[in-house]
């Protein structure tokens, strides 16, 4: 998984965020994105790679008439890079999920009705219809999006709730220090924590278990 430093560096690199919006508007072989940005291939292969080792683009071979096949490379399948900056939080992460459709369908049954539309109607080829259902959608989206905005406030909220309650509780700065790791940064593993607050295995051991003991956490 991309930590969030190597996910700034991929963003702030002007010629990869070239590159993803290339291949985020179709697939693009090696040759092509060299020309189109007017960049040495050497210099995309290594920038490629760098992006494919982060799972962020894949590779697939595509034959050709006439010479040899062609590699080309896409956005990979369901990915999502998310960058998420409020008050407490911040995070970058890439998630790449599979859909469960019949989970989705079970909760949207609206959503499997135009599913099954766009799927099996004989006029979809139309532009006029495709401009419909693309319309559609967009405005789903739109909705998806407001929601997910208020759910990110509500986190952000919860999470200054919580280093509010953290001062009342007389813990000592060590303690302190592990429950955000834990609480805020979502981070459970003891050797995780004791690498991002360089401390003893057994010192992060004891912060939990006094953590315990004041029943602050189960």
């Amino acid at each position: 998984m991309a930590t969030t430093e190597e996910i700034f560096d991929i963003l702030g690199n002007q010629t990869r965020r070239m590159i993803l919006e290339m291949l985020a508007t179709s697939p693009c072989y090696t040759t092509e994105i060299a020309e189109r940005l007017e960049i040495g291939q050497k210099a995309i292969n290594e920038h490629l790679r760098i992006m494919q080792d982060l799972g962020l683009i894949d590779l697939f071979i595509l034959k050709q008439k006439r010479g040899s096949p062609r590699k080309y490379f896409k956005i990979k399948d369901n990915i999502r890079m998310e960058l998420f900056v409020a008050p407490r939080v911040f995070d970058a992460s890439i998630k790449t999920e599979e859909i469960d459709l019949e989970s989705i369908f079970e909760r949207y049954p609206e959503y499997k009705a135009f599913y099954e539309e766009i799927k099996f109607d004989s006029d979809i080829r139309m532009i006029s219809r495709l401009k419909e259902n693309l319309d559609y959608l967009k405005n789903e989206l739109a909705e998806i999006d407001n929601a997910k905005a208020f759910i990110e406030r509500s986190i952000s909220e919860l999470k200054e709730k919580i280093l509010t309650t953290m001062e009342d509780l007389n813990l000592g700065e060590k303690e302190k220090k592990v429950l955000i790791e834990m609480v805020l940064k979502e981070s459970f593993s003891v050797k995780d924590i004791a690498n991002s607050l360089n401390l003893e295995l057994d010192e992060v051991n004891e912060s939990i278990n006094k953590l315990k003991d004041k029943g602050v956490i189960g």
